[in-house]
């Protein structure tokens, strides 16, 4: 299980996503797309989280 937090990654931004690798970049990378107007790759969001949680 991981964990992504906007505000770890400079957001003003209560928003914060748990769960399985692959369900945390893809609601991660839907949320910061719609709310903040940037995307971010898969690949690039995957490498943030387990960096993150290591």
């Amino acid at each position: 299980m991981v964990k992504a937090e906007c505000k770890d990654y400079g957001y003003d931004c209560d928003f914060i996503s748990e769960g399985e690798i692959d369900d945390v970049v893809k609601e991660f990378g839907e949320h910061t797309a719609k709310e903040h107007g940037i995307e971010y790759s898969a690949e690039t969001l995957t490498k943030f989280i387990v960096n993150k949680n290591s």
